[in-house]
């Protein structure tokens, strides 16, 4: 008969294993909480690092975002392929249906229109044009809403308390700059922003005739497509791509 004495070792070997196991996801989890935090880009004393510094920071979120899109634009391409029919009906309805509820998009019905309609909504954001325009939205991360708000894109909300009051707001205007839990939200917020909103249908029509060509569509052309970004209109759209020109090398993955 096994001595029950023998259980004692294992015991011991489990437990040290359990613990080493919740260090390792403790480990993990505060990784990705700092992965978040927002560094001291004020810091930087040599320009050229604080450029790098600040598009390796925003990188990551982009392209989890892009990601994203990437796989809802491939099920919807797939499901356009081979509809054949006047309506979707059945389970690609249903998945078509969750799709669009989050792009803001909710047609009585899906055909052909409403497939074509659906996918100039669920398309990326260039990785460039989305690392340049939170540079500009942000002073490279130094802007009091990119420090306490984790705000790099200069998004507005217009509840009271959902975000913080411009220090230089006007009379009468009741608009609040929005605040994000962490820089992840805010690319996220933004990147819906550009695919949702009805001020950017120009940009959306942009990218959809490229796409049409069936090319890959650039910051430089879809930069045109933000006229409505800012009041600043043609002079804003010149300032990014200026930037763009000017932080080139800087914009190569590292």
């Amino acid at each position: 008969m096994k001595s029950i004495t023998n259980k004692k070792p294992l015991l011991i070997a489990l437990g040290i294993v359990t613990l080493l196991v919740g260090c390792s996801v403790a480990h993990i989890a505060k990784k990705q909480q700092v992965s978040q935090a927002v560094p001291d880009f004020n810091s930087y004393t040599d320009v050229n690092q604080k450029k790098q510094a600040f598009f390796d920071f925003i990188r990551p979120h982009v392209q989890h975002e892009n990601q994203i899109i990437t796989e809802q634009r491939k099920e919807l391409l797939d499901i356009s392929k081979g509809f054949s029919g006047k309506t979707l009906s059945g389970s690609d309805l249903s998945d078509v249906q969750d799709i669009a509820q989050n792009y803001r998009y909710t047609p009585k019905q899906f055909g052909h229109k409403e497939l074509k309609e659906l996918l100039s909504r669920v398309d990326t954001i260039p990785e460039n044009l989305v690392l340049i325009q939170a540079a500009n939205e942000s002073g490279w991360g130094t802007s009091r809403f990119a420090r306490t708000a984790n705000n790099f894109f200069g998004e507005w909300c217009f509840t009271k308390g959902c975000g913080v009051v411009p220090s230089r707001r006007a009379s009468g205007k009741t608009h609040e700059v929005a605040k994000f839990d962490n820089v992840g939200d805010s690319v996220a917020s933004y990147v819906k922003n550009l695919n949702t909103n009805s001020a950017y249908v120009h940009f959306r029509q942009i990218r959809a005739q490229v796409r049409a060509q069936h090319k890959e569509p650039t910051a430089e052309q879809l930069i045109h497509g933000l006229d409505n970004y800012s009041e600043r209109a043609d002079a804003y759209i010149n300032d990014i791509l200026a930037m763009l020109r000017h932080n080139k090398k800087f914009l190569t993955k590292s």
